[in-house]
């Protein structure tokens, strides 16, 4: 089975998410915060990591970069949820981006889709 990290900040987001991967038969492995989150990786190497954009002490791309700055992380895939959009000027600057970056949405089968997408795509890689 395949392991996801999920790292955000709300309790119910988490919850939410760990039961729908869950369902989908998915190892879920959370964090509350980015510091967290690299610690759990450090435990648990996951496949895939789904995290927050915004979270406080160490946004999503604070933690997103740290990821691609390790050689043993750098090629672990990550989907951004993010309430922003992405393109806003604030985000403009960011040379590095997530394999994607989605909108924060009750629907759950887009998020689902491309993680599926990039596991697949990651696993035939290999």
């Amino acid at each position: 089975m395949k392991r996801v990290l999920i790292v955000d900040d709300s309790p119910s987001v988490l919850q939410v998410l760990q039961f729908i991967f869950e369902s989908e038969h998915y190892v879920v492995v959370t964090a509350t915060d980015g510091a967290e989150g690299l610690e759990k990786i450090s435990e648990q190497m996951p496949d895939l990591v789904v995290t927050d954009s915004v979270m406080p002490g160490m946004d999503g791309f604070a933690f997103f970069r740290k990821l691609k700055e390790q050689p043993a992380t750098r090629a672990i895939p990550v989907i951004m949820l993010t309430s922003e959009d992405p393109r806003a000027p604030g985000h403009a600057d960011r040379d590095q981006w997530p394999e994607a970056v989605l909108r924060k949405s009750a629907d759950f089968s887009i998020l689902l889709a491309k993680a599926s997408e990039i596991l697949s795509t990651r696993t035939k890689g290999l």
